[in-house]
Order: structure tokens, then sequence, then C-alpha cells
């Protein structure tokens, strides 16, 4: 698997994030792990001038159910991103969702790489890690 420069978790739930940043540093697949516990956290971290001066993350984990902004509402504002943000990003969607409308409307969002269930596990991040391979970003 290839090392990712960073990986930005947008979850509400403590406890997954806490976990998921052990997997990823555990599996050694980013340099940097950033946290975010909602969508508008997560955009204010990509629209501050403090991202400009970090490694910009490779990839955004981003749940769907959160309160203040959800995961389809952060994907609303990401199409605000300067185009040439985005094009160092990959977004998925990492949720504990297996409701139809959520995959169906999710496989509508154009800056969206993925969805995948959670929890991580080192197959999908694997699999992940193939596909920014395959579009030359990780």
């Amino acid at each position: 698997m290839k090392k990712f420069k960073s990986i930005l978790l947008v979850d509400d739930d403590d406890a997954t994030n806490y976990l998921h940043e052990l997997y990823i540093k555990e599996w050694d697949c980013a340099d940097k792990v950033y946290k975010a516990s909602n969508g508008q956290e997560a955009i204010d971290f990509l629209n501050t001038n403090e991202y400009f001066r970090q490694e910009r993350p490779s990839l955004i984990l981003l749940d769907i159910n959160m309160p203040i902004m959800n995961g389809f509402e952060f994907m609303e504002a990401y199409q605000n991103i300067a185009p040439e943000l985005k094009a160092s990003l990959v977004v998925v969607l990492l949720t504990s969702s297996l409701h139809s409308m959520d995959q169906e409307r999710a496989s509508n969002l154009k800056d969206l790489s993925n969805f995948i269930n959670k929890p991580l596990s080192k197959e999908r991040m694997e699999e992940i890690s193939e596909q920014l391979e395959e579009m030359n970003i990780a």
C-alpha cells in the first residue's frame, strides 16, 4: 500500500476517528492524519490559511450522518472549493449507512470517488490506495 501524504477523517464519533487514526498509523499508510467532527469543520479546515501551509490531504474519509453539516451537505459545500485544491483530493464516503437511498445519492456526486461501509479495514485502505495510484494522486 502506498503511503498518503495526509488523510482527513470527517466523523462526529470520536471513538471512530480515534480507531481509524490508530489503524492508519498501524498500517503506516499516511504521514499525517487530520480530524474534523462534522462537515463544517472539514470545509473550514480546507478553506483556512493554515491549510495552505500544511500538507494537503490526498484523501478525505467522510461520514454521512453528522450534526451541523452532514456528509451530503459537505459535498455540496465542497463544490465551492477552488478547483486547483480539489485536483489533489479524493473524497470517499466511509459510513455505517446501508440505506439504498444514501448509496444512490452518493452515486450521483461527481466529486465523490467511492462509497464504502465502516469500519475501515486494511483491505479497503489498500483498494483506496490502488485507486489513487491509478489516478496519480497518492
